[in-house]
């Protein structure tokens, strides 16, 4: 394994390498933190996160699509059969409600970007509130992956900095969530 990370943080690694798994992993559940400290690692904090953010959208059309044209049918016969109920949200709130879902910690990238479709959220609300969250959550990542290879404790740091407030206005978001739906 220490090999494989020598060859995939030096410059002698092609790029397509870690862009490729990249693409193709998260969409079909693979978790994408690691590619994010790869990201960091490889391209540095700036590139890292300049891929990161174009290579997101892909994740996120390919798990619209699965959803809505190929797993969505099942999952909705699987839950009548069991006796779930799937929660539709309202027109006029797919994209706050996107939003809120989306920050809510405790499922993972691929799963949130799985189940959102099924509440019929349209295609542009999820695109926005989706990639919007997942590029602000995966920052800190990247930034954390070029850390370790310039061995820079400050860095590493804001890194740890950046996520633990990211994990606290999640916090913060889902109690007052909670509030809201005791009321």
């Amino acid at each position: 394994m220490d090999a494989f990370w020598a060859h995939i943080s030096g410059s002698q690694a092609h790029p397509a390498m870690l862009l490729l798994p990249y693409a193709v992993l998260p969409a079909v559940g693979f978790p994408v933190t690691p590619f994010l400290v790869l990201l960091g690692l490889r391209f540095g904090t700036v590139w890292g996160v300049v891929i990161m953010l174009a290579v997101t959208p892909l994740h996120l059309v390919v798990s619209f699509w699965f959803t809505r044209k190929v797993a969505g049918r099942w999952i909705q016969k699987l839950a009548e059969k069991t006796g779930v109920s799937i929660p539709r949200m309202p027109e006029n709130r797919h994209l706050g409600y996107g939003i809120l879902f989306m920050v809510i910690p405790g499922l993972s990238y691929a799963l949130k970007n799985y189940l959102l479709p099924l509440s019929g959220i349209r295609f542009f609300p999820y695109m926005v509130c989706a990639w919007l969250i997942q590029g602000i959550m995966g920052i800190p990542f990247v930034i954390m992956g070029r850390a370790v290879v310039q061995w820079d404790v400050k860095l590493l740091a804001v890194a740890g900095g950046i996520i633990l407030a990211i994990f606290l206005f999640r916090r913060k978001i889902f109690g007052i969530y909670r509030r809201i739906m005791k009321l």
